[in-house]
């Protein structure tokens, strides 16, 4: 009978020691999981980031080509080197560094050393010479080209959903004949830098990113963790969502913010609400988009509705893009009829089911604008006059901009075309000086 008792507790204790084993591999997996989930989405965020800013870098070079004199060229060159800075920026975080992908950095430090001496360092205000221009050319030229190999890659990057985790496996196993094709495009895309980068100098000077923008302090009291998963719920119509975890945003951070994850019916809501005033930052659904039935003029439809459930007042909708069944929109806060950019949001639209899928009010809640005097010292005519005579305008605004400087400013916004070419000139309201020029693109 003893003998039987034994044999019952060691079957409990064995069974019981299974189980634990169990849940701690369960409980380490999800750790690991959760880990390999925050590394893969800041190596895509990065990836994004560096296309975008290399794709505006390309931009901001054919702009340069097309102007005359240093002093209107100026704005567009310091431009350009803020961009080389943030692409340098984007460039490493990602898991590259057992990439050869010294080439391409090399080039956008070449591009930040010459908008630096010609466009910031410099004073005088006389024009490029013949060895400037060739050379600015030249930057122009390969620009495209890496522009071309990132938006390919990019491109395959969302089409396959491949991730860049697998990067880091590949390059760390030095498994040269493993076929990764996100490895295989940054390889293409440093050799075309080669060329390019061999017929200048060997340096490779430090780019200084910009600091960060000055931001309005938020309102309201100090609201803690609980508080803030309410305001969230709320927020989100989510009253019987689970929390799955809380951090607090660490220090150097823009404002003092919550990063909360919650999980509602299978799927996961990732979200920031600020300490103060438990005012939602952002918010983002994580679920995959099926076969599209909306179109991007129903996709701003369901946008209007969100914003005027969240009373969000005077937003005007200014951009509309679409990638991969979601619709893009990004709306800018009217004041007194003049559009403050500065004051911007993103809205994403699943384009499956409308189902607005993220949200971010970063630049609308950060960004000061109300010291910004909205009334032009120049008249529209004298406004007119500064610009190209060879520029066709359909379409002027007022609105206040945020200058490479990041000074907010009243500007005229034109919207003038030439040949097949449209685009968006930007002239200082108080005294004609040209702050921005953009060539739209489809």
């Amino acid at each position: 009978m003893k003998r039987r008792t034994w044999v019952v507790v060691l079957s409990v204790v064995a069974a019981a020691l299974l189980i634990g084993l169990g849940v701690w591999g369960y409980q380490e997996h999800q750790m690991k999981k959760a880990v390999m989930i925050s590394a893969e989405n800041h190596y895509q965020q990065a990836f994004h980031e560096l296309t975008y800013y290399v794709d505006s870098l390309e931009e901001s070079l054919g702009m340069s080509l097309a102007m005359q004199s240093r002093e209107t060229m100026r704005p567009q060159l310091v431009e350009t080197w803020r961009l080389s800075a943030l692409a340098h920026a984007a460039a490493n975080e990602l898991p590259l560094t057992l990439l050869p992908f010294n080439r391409t950095n090399e080039f956008l430090s070449h591009v930040g050393e010459f908008t630096y001496n010609t466009g910031v360092k410099t004073t005088n205000d006389r024009p490029l010479s013949k060895k400037e221009y060739k050379s600015l050319q030249k930057l122009y030229k390969e620009s495209m080209s890496i522009r071309d190999g990132l938006r390919d890659v990019q491109a395959k990057v969302m089409a396959q959903h491949l991730h860049w985790m697998d990067v880091e496996w590949v390059l760390k196993g030095k498994k040269e004949n493993q076929d990764n094709q996100v490895v295989d495009g940054m390889k293409r895309i440093n050799v075309q830098a080669t060329d390019y980068t061999q017929s200048f100098s060997p340096e490779n000077p430090k780019n200084v990113v910009l600091e960060k923008k000055k931001i309005n302090p938020m309102k309201g009291p100090i609201v803690s963790r609980q508080q803030a998963v309410a305001n969230l719920k709320k927020w989100m119509a989510l009253p019987r969502a689970k929390i799955i975890k809380i951090n607090e945003t660490g220090k150097g951070s823009n404002t003092p913010a919550y990063e909360i994850t919650l999980k509602d019916h299978g799927r996961t809501l990732n979200a920031s609400v600020t300490k103060k005033g438990g005012h939602v930052i952002w918010f983002l659904f994580e679920r995959t988009i099926r076969k599209e039935h909306l179109n991007l003029y129903e996709a701003s439809q369901k946008s209007a509705v969100f914003l005027k459930r969240h009373d969000l007042k005077n937003m005007e909708l200014t951009k509309r893009n679409k990638y991969n069944g979601v619709a893009v929109l990004t709306y800018v806060f009217r004041k007194n009829n003049v559009r403050v950019y500065p004051a911007s949001m993103r809205i994403k639209v699943a384009l499956d089911n409308g189902e607005i899928i993220a949200f971010d009010q970063t630049d609308y809640l950060f960004n000061k604008y109300d010291n910004v005097p909205l009334k032009p010292k120049l008249s529209e005519r004298e406004a007119r006059k500064k610009l190209n005579s060879n520029l066709k305008i359909q379409e002027m605004n007022l609105a206040v901009f945020q200058n490479p400087l990041l000074k907010n400013v009243l500007c005229y916004e034109f919207f003038a075309t030439r040949d097949h070419d449209t685009y968006r000139v930007m002239l200082n309201a108080d005294n004609g000086d040209q702050e921005k020029i953009e060539l739209l693109r489809e």
